[in-house]
């Protein structure tokens, strides 16, 4: 059984928490998805297969958000429901059921008269989860011309693999290939490995922190102006630490702040910091509006190019 914080109670099984849903089987309706953070309590003899665990779990109770559950012969463990990656009944996770969420993103400029400007920008991601893992795929493009100069295309595809293995605690690989002309950037390539650790997730807000080492392979576009010491590229070892923040604020308006710090370990004066943040709202089923600012800072930026970069952007989502 399932209790809304509205007081309606419904009776059917679990299926499987989906992203910030919960999928609940009902004998009249069929499968029914159900917001997370709508729901007061959940009650299930089910057997269950929460992340970080191998055994059959037992769910023990719920009050103030926050789930108890036991495994196996292990103690009780008391976590915040919306924290959960994975909790799925025993059995199905044995077959290896498939989850699977997406989203593309879009937003754009074309003016002609006395202003000549064609910029378009695409951003696509797909997340598939199948028991305690995530494998997520995404790619970005963008394509400015003004006045009918030479566009330039700026472009990224990235892959990363997350395992939950507990409550809290998640390892992450990822790559990224792309290419950045504004920045002097070619070509480059980005391999990273390392801890995940999710800090808190409650109706209103969210914070998680990764940290790990990255493997950057760049090569430069020549400048503008001849220089002796320029480089064609670069190989290096990195640290890197990054912060993703939410907060839901009135009216069902999101509140989303993250940011990756890169320092290699070959040079302490090569950093780079990223950052984005913005308001995401809901304007029509699975459409959303989003209103975005990026932030680029390198310490060491490319011979002629400025070493902060700055962008705001508003633009229609579509999420499924």
């Amino acid at each position: 059984m399932i209790v809304l914080t509205n007081g309606d109670l419904i009776n059917g099984q679990l299926v499987r928490l989906d992203g910030d849903l919960v999928v609940w089987k009902t004998a009249n309706f069929g499968e029914q998805s159900i917001k997370r953070s709508n729901i007061k309590s959940i009650a299930t003899k089910q057997k269950l297969k929460i992340n970080g665990s191998t055994e059959p779990c037992n769910l023990e109770g719920f009050e103030n958000d926050q789930l108890r559950y036991s495994c196996g012969e292990s103690e009780p463990v008391q976590i915040s429901f919306l924290t959960l990656k994975v909790m799925t009944p025993f059995e199905d996770f044995k077959k290896d059921a498939l989850i699977h969420h997406g989203k593309i993103n879009l937003w754009g400029a074309y003016a002609r008269g006395n202003e000549v400007r064609d910029e378009w920008n695409v951003q696509s991601e797909v997340d598939v989860r199948r028991g305690e893992f995530r494998h997520v795929v995404g790619a970005d493009y963008a394509r400015s011309s003004w006045f009918h100069s030479k566009p330039q295309v700026r472009w990224n595809t990235r892959y990363s693999l997350d395992w939950f293995l507990g409550e809290r605690w998640f390892w992450y690989n990822n790559t990224v290939v792309g290419a950045d002309p504004r920045r002097g950037m070619d070509r480059y390539s980005l391999l990273g490995s390392g801890a995940g650790y999710q800090f808190w997730e409650t109706k209103k807000n969210a914070l998680s922190l990764k940290t790990g080492l990255a493997y950057l392979d760049e090569t430069y576009l020549p400048p503008k102006k001849n220089i002796s010491d320029f480089t064609r590229g670069d190989e290096f070892f990195a640290a890197r630490i990054a912060l993703d923040f939410r907060y839901t604020l009135p009216l069902g308006v999101s509140f989303f702040h993250n940011n990756e710090l890169i320092l290699s370990l070959e040079d302490a004066a090569d950093w780079r910091l990223k950052t984005a943040s913005g308001l995401s709202s809901m304007i029509l089923n699975k459409v959303f509006a989003e209103f975005k600012f990026d932030y680029l800072l390198d310490n060491e930026p490319q011979p002629g190019r400025q070493g902060e970069d700055t962008r705001l952007s508003l633009g229609v989502s579509y999420k499924w």
